[in-house]
């Protein structure tokens, strides 16, 4: 302090000094104390002493109360529905809805934006069939079907109906004939619930199949906060954090799930599908038999398809009659694949079918009299 100051300190009066003691004395110091250091935080390493530092309470709730206020659930929601319908990206974009269904991240809020994120991803159902998806497809629609309790019984409903084609569909693709004939006869079963069609369900088939193209409709968010980090400038003493936020509200354009009669329609639809994964093992020749019946069955309940469904009844069943034809004619397939499909079992039946057997009794090397002495 220079000696004008010091003079000047001199000729004030006491009661001043004390006065600008007090006012300064609730001030923080020019260089703030050191934290004490954790000991575990002295001995971990780098990468882990970044984590604890960060994991340290601070003084100030600004920051909480701001990722308090942000629903992150929902916009992860919303970002994985933009994605999942994408083949190339579907797999990621299940995995992390799954994780978020996993680990109960899902409210009642969030029901909406759960079931079109489901709904995008079966844009194109033929994506279920991707031999590098299948396994995916049914992860994803085998857990939505466990959370019975953020769906409405109108979206558990349509979920079925994706479950056909995500699920039970892809279940057909296995070398396994114990699981083959299981899954077929859940399907001939799921036939026989099936009503019979009417023309206002062909009405309701081409309505809802004209709108599967559709984007998926995502919702509109009102009081939406950015997902950035406030900038200090823009709140700097943390006063937004003591506002009470409105709470988000999840509003939909339109109502978001089919009809009754069109979940029905898109039932027999997806049922139909099932049966054309059937001739695509068709080239097992323990699924053959169980194939041509079913596909006979279907023949005969064919009443409860829509009329525009129907045409595709028929041509499975000229593909049966096709594929007898063929086996009647010695054109079940090449060697090479008949050789694969067919078991030790029939190979060494066909062996003995050509083995030569003598006429007499209890002679045995194939009837050349080789063992007559032997016998006596």
């Amino acid at each position: 302090m220079c000696a004008v100051d010091g003079d000047r300190l001199r000729r004030t009066p006491r009661s001043v000094t004390y006065a600008m003691s007090a006012l300064f004395s609730s001030l923080p110091p020019e260089t703030a104390p050191k934290r004490v250091q954790d000991p575990a935080e002295a001995t971990a390493p780098p990468n882990k002493r970044a984590k604890l530092e960060c994991a340290q309470p601070h003084n100030s709730s600004v920051t909480e109360a701001q990722i308090v206020g942000r629903d992150h659930v929902a916009a992860a929601l919303i970002k994985i529905t933009t994605h999942i319908s994408s083949g190339r990206k579907f797999t990621k974009a299940s995995e992390l809805l799954r994780k978020l269904i996993i680990d109960q991240n899902i409210g009642q809020e969030h029901s909406k934006l759960v079931f079109e994120a489901l709904k995008a991803s079966l844009r194109d159902t033929k994506n279920t069939e991707d031999p590098q998806l299948r396994r995916e497809y049914t992860k994803l629609f085998t857990l939505a079907s466990k959370a019975e309790q953020i769906f409405t019984p109108r979206e558990l409903s349509q979920l079925d109906v994706y479950g056909t084609w995500a699920v039970i569909r892809n279940r057909l693709h296995t070398d396994d004939s114990f699981e083959f004939n299981k899954t077929l006869k859940g399907i001939k079963e799921s036939i026989l619930h099936l009503p019979d069609a009417t023309d206002e369900d062909e009405q309701a088939l081409q309505a809802v199949k004209a709108r599967l193209p559709e984007e998926p409709q995502l919702p509109e968010l009102d009081d939406v906060e950015s997902e950035e980090a406030e900038a200090p400038e823009a709140d700097p003493f943390g006063l937004n954090a003591l506002v009470p936020q409105k709470k988000r509200k999840i509003k939909l354009a339109k109502p978001s799930t089919w009809s009754k009669e069109e979940i029905t329609g898109m039932k027999r639809e997806a049922l139909l599908d099932c049966f054309d994964t059937m001739k695509a093992c068709y080239g097992h020749a323990w699924a053959r038999t169980s194939v041509d019946l079913a596909i006979e069955d279907l023949v005969q309940q064919r009443g409860r398809f829509c009329s525009s469904q129907q045409p595709r009844i028929d041509e499975l069943m000229q593909f049966v009659k096709q594929q007898r034809l063929r086996r009647k004619q010695g054109f079940g397939g090449s060697a090479k694949q008949l050789q694969r499909d067919t078991t030790a079992f029939e190979n060494a039946r066909k062996e003995w079918g050509r083995a030569t057997i003598s006429a007499r009794g209890k002679v045995g090397a194939g009837g050349d009299h080789q063992a007559e002495t032997w016998l006596g």
